[in-house]
């Protein structure tokens, strides 16, 4: 392969989405366990037709969807996964031309190419990448003006903020049949290394790839959260089939 184009200099983990066919009885478990509220919800619409709520992790950010209606892609990925699962990684990067013209020197195909524009009083812009061409689940790389500043949680996202349970996110879990060949490729389009344990360190977060049991379809496994209360560090809790790790 020729010389890539420069990555972005900084990426990092902002937003995590899972997708479930109930959404009301995981809102309810996530509120309770980790006392965290839904700072936005969107209205449901093309081309996506989804129920969502999402709710701020210290600055990092916990999606919960739910399919609209059957036509909905995430209908089909409810299906494919045979149930509730992780279902997007949402990778916040420092210059979104340079993470397009590494997309293109990859040959990843974008799912969905948002140009950047004012979304809920943030210029944002990002693109979807399709999961076929990462090897990876459905990964986004959102741009916004300002690091700091974040488009999808709503312009109130820092006063519904709660850290007396956890403070952050600061890594996911990816599980695949074949994690080296995916942390491989993944290394390759945010133009970083992968690390001996099978991981990609990134600005205060990193993705861990794991060994998929057999028989299941890879995916989003996993989600750690920085705990601020330290007598809680070790505890888990499973959401939408994803263990959400205290650490």
């Amino acid at each position: 392969m020729s010389e890539l184009p420069p990555a972005p200099a900084k990426v990092r983990i902002r937003q995590i989405a899972l997708c479930v066919p109930d959404i009301r009885p995981v809102e309810r478990q996530v509120e309770q366990v980790l006392d965290i509220t839904a700072s936005h919800r969107d209205k449901p619409g093309p081309p996506i037709w989804m129920y969502n709520g999402v709710f701020p992790v210290g600055d990092s950010f916990l999606e919960i969807l739910q399919p609209e209606r059957p036509e909905a892609p995430t209908t089909k990925f409810l299906q494919k996964q045979g149930g509730p699962a992780g279902y997007m990684l949402i990778l916040q990067v420092d210059d979104l031309e340079k993470a397009r013209a590494r997309v293109d020197a990859l040959n990843i195909r974008v799912a969905w190419d948002m140009e950047v524009a004012v979304r809920h009083g943030v210029n944002v812009g990002a693109l979807h990448l399709h999961p076929s061409d990462t090897r990876g689940p459905l990964t986004s790389l959102d741009w916004v003006e300002d690091w700091d500043d974040w488009a999808w949680a709503g312009a109130a996202w820092k006063w519904h903020r709660r850290t007396d349970v956890v403070s952050g996110i600061s890594a996911v879990e990816v599980s695949s049949s074949d994690p080296g060949g995916v942390a491989a490729r993944f290394a390759q389009l945010l133009g970083k290394e992968v690390s001996d344990d099978c991981s990609i360190a990134l600005e205060e977060t990193s993705i861990r790839f794991a060994q998929a049991p057999s028989g299941t379809r890879d995916r989003l496994t996993g989600i750690d959260m920085t705990s601020s209360d330290r007598s809680r560090v070790g505890e888990s809790y499973e959401f939408a089939r994803t263990l959400v790790r205290l650490v």
